[in-house]
């Protein structure tokens, strides 16, 4: 942590030469090498380091961050959730996580919108889908397929859908406007001015009190 890389790899060295079974001397060795952008050698220390406990969350988080340098990012994510698995208080390796997760979605999500935009509604709901397949715990993914289930005329699937998503964020205004406009096509008049005067609670604006 110090910057001083090479005198960490002696001590972890000497640290081995005493206990052999020391696995954690192999996780700060994976640490030095990937401070030295040597991805090899981090990788066999961090897999050495793991091959004595599988679910040693330094070793998991540092093979991640070496994955990452290489940009192998479906393999860095994968260690990533493993190491949160291990240690949910890894908050900075959970942020990691989150963007490569994000980035991975970016993709599909742009072609969902384009797809929607063109009116190719099977196609958008498809690629929200499988976009949904793989973080099912995005709030705006749901809405976004909520608004495309509802151009379909798939009301009770729309319905689920923003549901879903305030479930998962009660406090995003858009939501509850997504809900109001699916309930008021379903003709359930009270409960769409309820959503709306929800979202204005949120965020009032003379659009949702009109």
């Amino acid at each position: 942590q110090g910057g001083d890389a090479r005198a960490a790899e002696r001590r972890f060295t000497a640290l081995l030469k005493r206990a052999p079974e020391f696995y954690p001397a192999h996780a700060g060795l994976g640490y030095t090498a990937l401070s030295r952008r040597d991805y090899d050698e981090a990788l066999a220390h961090f897999d050495r380091a793991l091959q004595r406990s599988a679910s040693y969350a330094p070793a998991l988080a540092g093979r991640g961050q070496t994955y990452l340098a290489m940009n192998r990012r479906d393999e860095a994510l994968a260690s990533f959730d493993a190491a949160l698995a291990a240690d949910p208080g890894l908050t900075a390796i959970r942020s990691a996580a989150e963007v490569l997760r994000f980035q991975g979605l970016q993709g599909g999500v742009a072609g969902a919108r384009k797809a929607a935009e063109a009116g190719r509604l099977d196609e958008a709901r498809t690629a929200y889908a499988q976009a949904i397949a793989a973080s099912p715990d995005s709030p705006f993914l749901h809405r976004e397929l909520a608004v495309v289930e509802q151009r379909a005329g798939q009301l009770p699937q729309a319905l689920e859908h923003i549901q879903k998503a305030i479930e998962l964020d009660a406090n995003d205004p858009r939501n509850f406007v997504v809900q109001a406009d699916v309930l008021e096509a379903m003709g359930e008049w009270d409960k769409a001015a309820a959503a709306l005067t929800s979202a204005a609670a949120l965020e009032p604006s003379d659009a949702i009190t009109e």
